[in-house]
């Protein structure tokens, strides 16, 4: 599969949504077997980032700014482990952010342990 194939644009945000608790959760969808190639690997933080920084953005703290923040990042399989290893290493890093990561494989949210 193709980086695109896997991930969509990288540079755009798939789907956000407002839960009525009033959390803000922004989806990363990736599609097929994500494997953990280094050229994966990097396309994926390349999409973190873009999510992270769009939440720094004026347009999106002039409408969410008190907020809570989940960055989801769905899986329809389980992807390479390499891939689970990337997010957990990474997950201080979105917390910097004020964004809560959450991992879903096969719609069940999985605990990234350390």
């Amino acid at each position: 599969m193709t980086i695109e194939e896997m991930f969509g644009d990288l540079y755009s945000i798939d789907i956000m949504a407002e839960k009525k608790t009033g959390e803000i959760v922004l989806f990363l969808i990736c599609y097929g077997f994500i494997d953990g190639e280094e050229k994966t690997q990097r396309a994926l933080l390349a999409k973190i980032e873009a999510y992270l920084k769009y939440t720094k953005s004026a347009e999106f703290q002039n409408e969410y700014l008190k907020c809570p923040i989940i960055l989801r990042v769905t899986f329809k399989e389980k992807p390479d482990q390499l891939i689970l290893n990337l997010l957990k290493s990474n997950q201080s890093r979105i917390m910097e952010y004020g964004v809560t990561l959450e991992v879903e494989i096969n719609n069940r949210i999985i605990e990234l342990l350390p």
